[in-house]
């Protein structure tokens, strides 16, 4: 019963979130083309937000579960630490926009509704998913680490591409204007908060498995 319950609520979820993904970029391109990117541009554009990557990651981890479970990927993405490190991650999206960037714009109307869906609904839905139907291992504290290497290498582009293109798709990252040394302690900062969810979900994941 509680297999058909998970791939019930994995399904629904699964929807939503590939709605709100596909929401984003319906409404997002054509914006970013008013403004004079590319199609091509555009595209890239909205696919350069860590919320946007991480929830396709929360989608797949979802799509597989239900679709394909038993392919390489599936069992991959099936596993405990892999969903954990996603439930970090999405969480950090929930967080970070509800701590620094919910104040700085206003969207309405579909870009509300796609923001919600991208930043609130499903960070909440998949850490109860993470909590109900994740399989919990004593995971071993040095994931919390090796978790580091996905925004590692995120922030390693923005940064990159930003130089190149003169954009920074947040503003606590932007160099430009707040300069190496502000940008650097933010990204300090954002990288405690990763070290810091990583060791909530392990310990969390420890102490449910010695219990069970």
């Amino acid at each position: 019963m509680k297999a058909k319950i998970k791939l019930a609520y994995a399904s629904v979820a699964a929807i939503i979130v590939w709605f709100g993904l596909g929401l984003q970029f319906y409404i997002s391109v054509p914006a970013y083309m008013i403004k004079g990117y590319t199609f091509l541009g555009a595209v890239i554009q909205v696919l350069s937000y860590f919320t946007i990557l991480t929830n396709i990651l929360v989608a797949l981890v979802y799509s597989y579960m239900v679709l394909s479970p038993y392919t390489l990927t599936g069992m991959y993405l099936s596993r405990g630490k892999t969903i954990t490190a996603t439930a970090v991650y999405i969480t950090i999206v929930g967080f970070i926009y509800a701590l620094v960037l919910r104040n700085v714009w206003n969207p309405q109307g579909l870009f509300k509704l796609a923001d919600d869906l991208l930043h609130t609904v499903t960070p909440i839905l998949f850490v109860l998913f993470w909590l109900i139907f994740a399989p919990k291992k004593k995971l071993k504290w040095s994931l919390m680490i090796t978790w580091l290497i996905y925004p590692f290498i995120y922030l390693v582009y923005t940064l990159i591409r930003g130089q190149i293109v003169g954009t920074y798709p947040y503003n606590f990252m932007d160099i430009n204007t707040l300069g190496v040394v502000q940008t650097t302690i933010n990204c300090l900062l954002v990288l405690v908060a990763f070290l810091s969810f990583g060791a909530i979900f392990i310990a969390v994941s420890r102490f449910l498995n010695k219990s069970a």
